[in-house]
């Protein structure tokens, strides 16, 4: 069977009010200064940072100024726990039960640290509906987390599968893909989710649509099931 595997920021959930502005205002905490929201955006997205830490040392740098990355992160996580409610569900419940109802494997794999995913988990009430997830703090190798292909790999063995979809949003989510592909020679597909994010990217299958989304995924599923059909004389 073909396992889905899906990023959570930009596709599960809108992160444009809460981590996106965290990353902002530490930044201006640290810079004493104002940092446009645009700014921000530019440097995740073109650079394909997919750890928003990184991206806000990144942002600081980028204005000239510098900041202890310990202290960065405390700061973080004080200003994001103060902004985290704004974040809103995109892709329906439903769809989850669907793919769950049609027999596909469901897997997370997110640079979001253990504790946010959690959040977001139980805030919408998704965690029936995953039988895998891989975040940030489950690889201790900061070499090998996203963009690096070894967390979906992760991923991948603890679903038990030899195929799969993930449902990225960015260049980080694209390279991910590439890599594994590359690197252990496994079937992959990278579906582009641009309902927040929307990026020229390529992708296996590109939509905004969350229906179409929903269209695709379960016909990818209903192929996979359709291979292993197995018919006895």
């Amino acid at each position: 069977m073909k396992a889905i595997v899906f990023d959570v920021d930009g596709v599960i959930v809108d992160v444009r009010e809460s981590y996106h502005y965290a990353i902002k205002e530490t930044a201006e905490f640290f810079l004493g200064r104002e940092v446009p929201l645009s700014a921000v955006k530019e440097i995740k997205y073109s650079r394909a940072i997919n750890n928003d830490w990184d991206v806000t040392h990144e942002v600081i740098r980028e204005f000239g100024g510098s900041a202890d990355y310990k202290k960065l992160v405390e700061k973080f996580t004080e200003i994001y726990e103060k902004l985290k409610y704004r974040e809103k569900q995109i892709i329906p419940t439903e769809l989850f039960r669907e793919l769950k109802s049609a027999g596909a494997p469901l897997g997370i794999v997110t640079g979001r640290p253990k504790e946010d995913l959690e959040f977001v988990l139980d805030r919408f009430g998704l965690r029936e509906f995953f039988d895998a997830t891989v975040d940030e703090d489950d690889i201790a190798d900061k070499n090998l987390r996203k963009p690096h292909p070894f967390p979906l790999h992760l991923c991948m063995e603890l679903l038990n599968a030899k195929e799969g979809i993930y449902v990225g949003d960015n260049g980080a989510d694209m390279e991910m893909v590439h890599f594994y592909r590359k690197l252990y020679g496994k079937p992959m597909k990278f579906v582009h989710f641009k309902k927040v994010v929307d990026l020229d990217l390529p992708a296996d299958f590109s939509t905004e649509n969350e229906e179409e989304l929903r269209k695709y995924l379960l016909q990818e599923v209903s192929r996979s099931q359709g291979a292993e059909q197995v018919f006895l004389p």
